[in-house]
């Protein structure tokens, strides 16, 4: 009779183990990266759905040759249409839900982890506008003494909902001859182990430079 080799209990046990270990290390690591990447996706898309709706502004009388909300590096700076121009992103944005106040208690934004930061207004929402668009993206005033400055969480109610995470903030920049941009920054902040909507852009750059490199 021929005698055939196998596994014993403790070996086999010995082995489910390692691979435990071994996923227990890598699995977080691969889901954090992934989840980075959805974030860097996300924040790009809202830019992108912002500067058009920007664009689209100047066929308005009102908003010609630009809309008066920017902050201009140099310091000639405008915020006397930003409140209007938010309204009209509004209206033209695919929005599913508008909040004129308390856009978290009337579940037009999620509820987030408040945030010690050094940004006036930034956990008080009670009294500021905020609106869910189609796609799940939540976007909303938030900062007290710049108007410039809105905040966006890029995958909605679905979490962790921290700063640096999924919710990062946006400044519209410029000048009143050239083309304002929403791009990050207005008092950026990121929780323990997030990064700030400039990091996370950079980052990504990068990771896309550095992918197309022969």
């Amino acid at each position: 009779m021929t005698k055939k080799n196998a596994f014993t209990l403790a070996e086999l046990l010995i082995t489910l183990a390692i691979i435990g270990v071994i996923a227990a290390l890598t699995i977080p690591a691969v889901m954090f990266s992934t989840d980075e990447k959805q974030a860097a996706a996300g924040l790009k898309k809202a830019m992108m759905t912002l500067n058009q709706a920007v664009d689209m502004a100047r066929t308005e009388i009102k908003f010609q040759p630009n809309p008066k909300c920017y902050i201009d590096p140099d310091g000639d700076s405008d915020t006397s249409q930003c409140e209007d121009l938010f309204k009209y992103m509004k209206n033209i944005m695919q929005v599913q839900k508008y909040c004129k106040e308390d856009p978290v208690g009337n579940e037009c934004v999620a509820e987030f982890v408040p945030a010690e930061a050094p940004c006036e207004g930034w956990n008080d929402l009670s009294a500021k506008q905020g609106f869910l668009t189609a796609d799940g993206m939540n976007f909303f005033l938030y900062a007290a003494n710049d108007p410039t400055v809105i905040g966006v969480d890029v995958n909605g109610f679905r979490g962790p909902n921290k700063w640096g995470y999924d919710i990062f903030s946006l400044q519209l920049t410029g000048t009143k001859t050239t083309m304002q941009q929403y791009e990050p920054g207005g008092c950026e902040y990121a929780m323990e182990g997030g990064k700030t909507g400039t990091q996370l852009l950079e980052e990504s750059d990068e990771e896309e430079a550095a992918a197309s490199t022969p």
